[in-house]
């Protein structure tokens, strides 16, 4: 038998306190002064010595009562009669040859093992002998992680997770992995070179090495870029609103983009046929999304896994978004904006106690032999509970 929670068990020392007072209370008697003792017969008097144990199939069920308790609160399992479960080993790797040449020798000998290794994406593709991935790193995000994270049987692997320890991982509050978990992480020394916009005036929007967005006729030659721009010329955009004061409220925090920033927005107040956008702010939910779009739907309190589709359960304007009162809306959009692009690339390495907090074992232990050995400790707890008042109350105990 096992418990969930075992540490509940020394609950049941508190059988000690019934035992205590049932004594204590058998010491309480004191002898009256009776004028009449003298015609008593001796058969009738009684001497008491020691201590006595009176009501004490009470005492004993008070007692089981308090055991009974600590035991319900533990939560027990039992797996008496199920058979071991077939624990796989599971090695799953982040697609990306840099990972999977850093880690070829544990990778190695986990094939000559016959263990199973799996890219982490939708597919969990296996591993060629190559160590190439089909599926390009820059698709690789901690929602396909978690994706792919899911697909495994989380009760009986063994995961062993290689992944870059870059802030990347942490765009998610957590990471469920199974309750058999290691993790591999290693420090991506390669300096990616950063993404970059071709803005108006030929000026280009980029992230220097101090982390400021600059918008400049030159790159930063201290920062390695891209060769090509992220994106150039004019941005489509479209606000699909229907309400009027929202696409006003949200317009003029475009402008604002536009007058900081030079963006070239090409803004349309309402969808025209046939045009595709780059970036679509509504307050309805997009039937089906493209993936080199991004949506920001207002107004919906709902979550999608998807990176380019934002909800925000306020509506834009003044009188009900906090955000839209303080002037943070310009910001918040041009957040948005950037993490499209990839503008705001950090690669900055996750320390021990950040990967540590990001990655959350899950706690799947209950059973269907767990609900009814609870349900019948429960039962008996009533029925125990009932035979102590009853007895209490008869013996006046």
């Amino acid at each position: 038998m096992q418990f969930i929670e075992p540490f509940l068990l020394w609950g049941a020392l508190a059988i000690a306190i019934p035992i205590a007072i049932h004594f204590w209370h058998q010491k309480q008697g004191k002898p009256l002064p009776w004028a009449a003792t003298q015609w008593l017969t001796e058969s009738q008097q009684q001497q008491s010595r020691g201590i006595r144990l009176d009501n004490i199939l009470l005492l004993l069920i008070r007692c089981l009562l308090l055991i009974l308790l600590a035991f319900l609160l533990a939560q027990p399992i039992l797996n008496w009669f199920n058979k071991p479960p077939t624990i796989q080993k599971v090695h799953l790797v982040q697609p990306s040859a840099s990972v999977a040449d850093n880690f070829r020798f544990e990778l190695t000998e986990a094939r000559k093992k016959g263990e199973r290794i799996v890219w982490a994406n939708e597919q969990l593709e296996p591993v060629s002998d190559q160590l190439t991935p089909t599926q390009k790193p820059s698709a690789f995000s901690p929602l396909r992680l978690q994706t792919a994270i899911n697909k495994l049987d989380a009760k009986n692997t063994d995961l062993n997770l290689y992944v870059t320890a870059n802030q990347d991982l942490a765009s998610v509050p957590a990471i469920t992995v199974p309750a058999r978990f290691q993790l591999h992480t290693m420090v991506d020394s390669v300096n990616a070179p950063r993404a970059y916009l071709a803005v108006k005036g030929d000026k280009k929007l980029f992230v220097n090495r101090a982390g400021k967005l600059i918008n400049s006729p030159a790159l930063d030659p201290t920062v390695r870029f891209q060769s090509a721009p992220a994106h150039s010329g004019p941005i489509s955009t479209l606000l699909n609103y229907r309400n009027e004061k929202e696409r006003q409220t949200v317009k003029a925090a475009l402008s604002a983009l536009i007058d900081v920033y030079s963006l070239d927005l090409s803004i349309d107040d309402r969808p025209v046929a046939n045009r595709q956008y780059s970036w679509i702010l509504t307050d309805q939910l997009p039937a089906k999304p493209s993936s080199q779009t991004l949506y920001v739907v207002s107004g919906i309190a709902q979550s999608i896994p998807s990176e380019n589709v934002i909800f925000t359960n306020e509506t834009l304007t003044p009188q009900t978004s906090e955000r839209v009162e303080t002037g943070q809306l310009p910001e918040w959009l041009g957040e948005q904006f950037l993490k499209q692009y990839k503008l705001n690339l950090n690669r900055k390495p996750l320390s021990q106690q950040d990967l540590k907090a990001l990655f959350v074992t899950s706690a799947k232990s209950s059973t269907h032999q767990q609900a009814g050995l609870q349900n019948v400790l429960l039962l008996t707890f009533v029925v125990l509970i009932g035979l102590e008042r009853w007895l209490a109350l008869t013996r006046n105990a």
